[in-house]
């Protein structure tokens, strides 16, 4: 539950209480005590965690998401945390923050370079891409301007996947500016309780690469942990959207279908629950932030909310880890580019030197040879590097 905002202060009364002591949420009196006829999930709902306003981001992080990063980056097992809520609930303050204090996205990615640099034993190669879904369209948010609508493709060896750009990520700052560059092109607009309020469903996936740093062994024959972890910022769940968001819908009835352990769950009726199949079915571990607001204001859009989340509880994954031999690994495909360059190199660096003693033996002027003898030491830096590179 987020704190009340200035339009909501001003009727001074709170529908809902959160009762942190026992992870529950109960429908309250006019004087903001719990109604005295408790029926499960109308006016009282238990959940794993429950946080009350005064509760932090990082609390709930850690309560709820630091673990499932920790497996992604640590195990290679799928992740997947999404905000869900009405408009101004605080579903995107959560994800992503304001200007001085990072949302979830920020510690996630946190955490993910920092067990990169205490685990030197392993290699490891990190990509994002962005995406929306406004109106049923996917569009790559990372791509500027207008373009075309991108398509859901499926084969047997990759599943189910969107050819948005992928963009190589070396730290925390990086994987940050390619998101803050990806939220200038996220369709918005403005609402009765947000000036700027996102109308599009995101998907910022982090994917982790790494293999183990064994000299003496054929990469080849070296398994690739694969593992994606995927943070959606979702659009309000307010009635009047459920109208005409088909992605809210579906995303409901197949988080409905997956908790009573239905025989079939229809993943195509959205692209939004269809790219997230592969999570959503059961191979992630998953979190599901709901927020709401305590205001009599919006009593039944909270109510709504409350049982969006007591039907996730009831969802069951079984995360398994990833791993790969063959070209789904990037990892693996850029060191046979470097193995197939690295005698070019060589080459080159042996013509440099040939070069040098040429000169030399001809008594050419100082500059030249000076000149010759830094362009070797370049070559030289960047064989240093394949070679660290290649091991």
């Amino acid at each position: 539950m987020r704190p009340l905002n200035n339009k909501e202060s001003n009727t001074d009364t709170r529908s809902w209480r959160v009762l942190p002591k026992y992870n529950s949420v109960a429908q309250c009196t006019n004087e903001g005590r719990p109604v005295q006829e408790r029926i499960i999930n109308r006016t009282f709902f238990s959940y794993d965690k429950a946080f009350a306003e005064s509760s932090t981001t990082q609390q709930v992080y850690e309560a709820t998401s630091q673990g499932i990063v920790n497996s992604v980056a640590a195990e290679g097992k799928n992740g997947l945390i999404f905000a869900y809520g009405q408009t101004g609930s605080g579903k995107t303050y959560t994800m992503q923050g304001s200007e001085g204090s990072g949302g979830i996205v920020h510690m996630a990615a946190s955490d993910i370079f920092d067990h990169i640099k205490n685990e030197p034993e392993r290699v490891f190669l990190v990509r994002v891409s962005f995406i929306e879904i406004y109106k049923e369209e996917v569009r790559d948010l990372l791509v500027s301007g207008d373009s075309a609508p991108l398509t859901i493709l499926e084969d047997n060896r990759r599943g189910v996947f969107v050819n948005s750009n992928e963009t190589i990520v070396t730290s925390m700052n990086s994987l940050l500016s390619v998101l803050f560059a990806g939220e200038k092109n996220r369709s918005v607009a403005a609402t009765g309780m947000n000036e700027r309020s996102s109308r599009s469903h995101t998907i910022f996936r982090i994917t982790v690469e790494s293999r183990l740093k064994e000299d003496g062994e054929d990469e080849e024959e070296v398994a690739v942990r694969v593992s994606t972890l995927n943070l959606v910022d979702l659009v309000g769940s307010e009635r009047a959207l459920w109208k005409i968001d088909q992605s809210l819908l579906t995303l409901s009835r197949v988080i409905g279908s997956s908790g009573q352990n239905a025989t079939h769950v229809n993943f195509r009726d959205s692209n939004l629950t269809h790219i997230l199949q592969p999570s959503l079915s059961g191979n992630a571990r998953m979190a599901v932030i709901c927020c709401a607001t305590q205001s009599e204001l919006y009593l039944e859009e909270t109510r709504s909310t409350l049982q969006f989340a007591s039907r996730a509880k009831l969802v069951k994954t079984q995360a398994q880890v990833n791993e790969v031999m063959d070209d789904r690994s990037l990892i693996k495909k850029l060191q046979r580019e470097l193995k197939e360059a690295f005698p070019q190199l060589r080459n080159l660096l042996q013509e440099s030197i040939a070069r040098e003693s040429t000169l030399k033996k001809e008594n050419e002027d100082l500059a030249k040879p000076k000149e010759t003898e830094a362009g070797r030491a370049m070559v030289q830096n960047e064989m240093n590097l394949l070679v660290s590179l290649l091991r």
